[in-house]
């Protein structure tokens, strides 16, 4: 179920930025600028095992149960600000900020380069909206820096979730 909606946000995302660009030439990326997190759209997709999910319940429902804990730790950074250099800058909200740079990778897609995710992160842009899309290992950070001494180790999540899980963080100038 969830790898199911998870798909279908990407078709949508991608329908989405395909339409806005039918019948005429793409319109280019201009990434420059301010954008600001929109809260009501960052999704965190958790697609699991379910041999491992029946093995480990009190796992599987720390995972249910914490979802939404999961889902605010994506909640960052709250802004990005693009320059014209090809340079991004991530504002936290602990009021810090994270220099990078970021690349083109074609109409669409490009890649920030950021201490936050040392090996880069797939973005998308329709010059409107602006999508981070979190990959599985850095939702399994967001979970292994939730847990505590009284919850199942990290190695049953690290087991249990699949590859098919990750997150989206919608920004908006």
């Amino acid at each position: 179920m969830k790898i199911t909606r998870f798909l279908s946000v990407i078709a949508l995302a991608l329908l989405t930025l395909s339409a806005a660009s039918c019948n005429k030439e793409p319109e280019p990326i201009v990434l420059t600028g301010t954008w600001n997190i929109d809260t009501t759209q960052t999704k965190v997709f958790i697609k699991y095992d379910e041999l491992k999910a029946q093995e480990n319940p009190v796992a599987f429902n720390f995972l249910k149960d914490n979802v939404q804990k999961i889902r605010k730790n994506l909640i960052q950074p709250d802004q990005i600000i693009f320059s014209g250099t090809n340079s991004v800058v991530f504002k936290l909200p602990s009021g810090t900020s994270v220099e990078g740079t970021y690349v083109q990778l074609d109409n669409v897609y490009f890649q920030i380069n950021i201490s936050l995710f040392p090996e880069g992160i797939v973005c998308g842009s329709d010059n409107r909206n602006l999508e981070i899309y979190y990959p599985r290992d850095y939702v399994m950070g967001v979970i292994s820096s939730i847990l505590t001494p009284n919850d199942p180790p990290y190695s049953i999540f690290n087991e249990m979730v699949t590859d098919e899980s990750g997150g989206i963080a919608l920004f908006r100038r």
